[in-house]
């Protein structure tokens, strides 16, 4: 009769590392707190290996770098003109969220 309801939701996909300590740079942070953003959603998908809008290269690169130890680098349009990066260091220390423009921050 209603057979949604006695269904359970797919279980999310688990972390495959911890993002360590986030920062963000001072464009996201100020588009956070206007509320245009939640940088928070795209850190989820970053730990969870959904590393975005990036290229097969890239994708293998972060495969490597999980095992290795290397940096990870996500990258998820927001609109037709807007990008967030998300990097994670090579120790998975910190875990960072800026716009392609702005300065490295690790």
């Amino acid at each position: 009769m209603f057979p949604n309801l006695l269904r359970r939701p797919a279980p999310h996909k688990p972390p495959l590392f911890a993002p360590g300590t986030l920062k963000l740079s001072e464009k996201v942070h100020w588009l956070a707190c206007k509320g245009l953003i939640d940088p928070l959603s795209y850190v989820h998908h970053h730990v969870r290996g959904d590393w975005g809008e990036i290229d097969e290269a890239g994708r293998q690169a972060n495969s490597v770098a999980l095992e290795q130890g290397a940096p990870m680098t996500s990258r998820f349009q927001i609109t037709p003109r807007l990008f967030l990066i998300v990097v994670t260091s090579d120790d998975q220390g910190i875990t960072v969220v800026q716009l392609p423009e702005e300065r490295d921050m690790l």
